[in-house]
């Protein structure tokens, strides 16, 4: 049996090598050998240079079509679409496209695609380009560093390009319902930015906003920075007086947001991109939360609080020192139906960094100095800011009266502030305290009184209008009428007499000359006048030597 399986083995070696010999000898088997190993070659060559094979997710297959809608890099082609389908569950299209093997390492998990077409927007038109070409996919490159094969192209072009500078903020609110993507965002009327995305969480019932500040102006959002809807033109009337806020015609178009800093506050350190911020409705509304630091007190009206609303001023002698928070608060409260008379409760805040330099006071000061402003008297009042709209305002003011009254009370836990009547009250009690005086008089006696003075009046005017009456009759006499010429004649005669005796005239001449004359035959004869009187006989007889005088003898002392 051994021997079998040797002769076996031996022409088994015989058989292989006559058929080895045969194949080394034939050369036809080289040709197909080339060619299969050429069309490999061209598989190959084929395959690495179509690219990588992606899909894409649209919403509006608008504009693109399989062999001709191309896909472009900063202009330049770097892929083609080569299906368009819809998707199994019919919700969304779906784009078969090839990318060419040098872009390959862009297709990682961050990078965006849009559809570039002809697009009229608030900043003009864009993508006139396309009106001949047609419409084509942009693609930006991501930073990522995973790869795939599966993109969703956007509706829009994305408001901030993968490694562009600036800083992503999240807003949070109960308001923004008119902001869409692409509205503008203003700091003092200068654009810095765009809103990326907008949405509503229905659970917690808040509007979220994305936006993109870009550089340099990313430095402008702090911890101190507050944002607000900027939309069409904000009029506001109220305790305050007339304010009118109009923004940039962009923003009044589109809307969009603003935001800034409060004046008297330090502009705070910059933010992490990603940070999250309150949206509030407006900009007043924004700048009265700048105040976080507050001191809560509760005040009970007891007259009416129609005018007074959420948000009114508290003023201390015309500087805002609070807000108004809750009007009422906590109404159905049983402090309130039990003692406090179903006063109604109000609630503000004390926000002492209004008086502060840095916007930052020490809370714990204010709290003992309120506290003796309370034991001094300070207490509030409801005063009426505008007429026209009827608005009213917290006035807070010391009352040296009110010390002697005022003792610590408190509800649900808040001191409460001591509150005097209001004006239009202080009024009304004036004027009816003034009623009840005037009731009180005796006024029977008085117009009594002033009816005989008034009768006593009557016959005296009647007296007077009996005089008027004669007097016009004395006038109207002709010898009367006739004086005034009478008495003109007299005046000329008297002026041609007068001219007569003017210093000029010969008769005043003559007149002074007789005059002196007179006054020197007078001094003549002042001598024998002085003898005649002395010796009356001194015509006849000479007149007698006088005796010496004798001098007289000093007064004894």
């Amino acid at each position: 049996m051994t021997e079998n399986n040797q002769d076996t083995t031996q022409e088994n070696t015989q058989l292989l090598a006559k058929v080895s010999k045969q194949a080394r000898l034939s050369p036809i088997w080289i040709v197909p050998v080339v060619a299969l190993l050429i069309g490999l070659w061209l598989i190959y060559d084929n395959y690495t240079k179509a690219g990588k094979q992606i899909t894409l997710s649209l919403t509006n297959a608008e504009g693109i079509e399989a062999g001709k809608t191309k896909i472009k890099v900063h202009s330049v082609d770097i892929g083609l679409v080569e299906q368009v389908t819809l998707s199994e569950d019919l919700t969304h299209i779906e784009v078969l496209a090839r990318i060419t093997p040098k872009a390959q390492p862009m297709l990682v998990k961050d990078t965006q695609l849009w559809v570039v077409k002809p697009r009229i927007g608030l900043e003009g038109i864009s993508g006139l380009n396309t009106v001949i070409s047609g419409a084509y996919i942009q693609l930006q490159p991501g930073k990522s560093l995973e790869e795939t094969d599966q993109f969703t192209v956007l509706d829009q072009p994305p408001i901030s390009l993968n490694g562009a500078k600036g800083v992503h903020v999240n807003l949070i609110g109960k308001v923004g319902n008119s902001l869409r993507v692409g509205d503008p965002v203003t700091y003092q009327g200068l654009r810095v930015g765009r809103v990326v995305s907008a949405s509503f969480d229905p659970k917690q019932r808040q509007m979220q906003h994305e936006l993109f500040i870009e550089h340099p102006y990313d430095v402008l959002v702090t911890d101190n920075t507050r944002f607000w809807t900027s939309v069409g033109i904000d009029v506001k009337l109220d305790a305050e007086g007339f304010k009118a806020s109009v923004p940039t015609v962009e923003s009044l178009i589109a809307g969009g947001v603003s935001f800034g800093h409060a004046d008297d506050r330090p502009m705070g350190n910059p933010v992490r991109s990603e940070a999250t911020f309150e949206l509030f409705a407006n900009e007043e509304a924004a700048r009265q939360q700048t105040y976080d630091q507050y001191l809560e007190y509760v005040l009970l009206v007891n007259d009416t609080v129609r005018g007074l609303s959420k948000g009114a001023p508290v003023e201390f002698r015309g500087l805002r020192v609070g807000t108004v928070m809750n009007v009422p608060w906590k109404f159905n409260s049983p402090e309130r139906k039990k003692d406090f008379r179903y006063a109604i409760p109000v609630l503000i805040h004390l926000e002492p960094g209004r008086l502060a330099e840095n916007g930052i006071a020490d809370l714990q000061e204010w709290k003992t100095r309120v506290a003796q402003m309370l034991q001094g008297g300070l207490h509030a009042t409801l005063k009426s800011g505008n007429l026209i709209t009827g608005s009213v305002f917290v006035d807070l003011n010391m009352d040296g009266r009110a010390h002697q009254t005022y003792h610590r009370e408190r509800f649900e836990g808040l001191p409460v502030m001591p509150t005097s009547a209001t004006n239009l009250a202080q009024i009304e009690q004036k004027l009816s305290d003034l009623l009840d005086k005037l009731n009180g008089l005796k006024l029977e006696p008085v117009l009594s009184g002033l009816d005989k003075n008034l009768q006593q009046s009557e016959k005296t005017m009647q007296e007077i209008r009996g005089l008027s009456q004669q007097v016009n009759q004395l006038l109207s006499q002709p010898e009367l009428q006739q004086m005034p010429a009478n008495i003109n004649q007299t005046m000329q005669a008297l002026r041609t007499t007068l001219k007569g005796l003017s210093p000029d005239a010969p008769a005043y001449q003559e007149l002074t000359t007789t005059l002196q004359r007179l006054d020197k035959a007078l001094r003549d004869i002042q001598p024998l006048a002085r003898t005649l009187n002395e010796q009356p006989n001194a015509i006849l007889f000479d007149r007698k030597p006088g005796n010496d005088p004798l001098p007289m003898a000093p007064a004894a002392p």
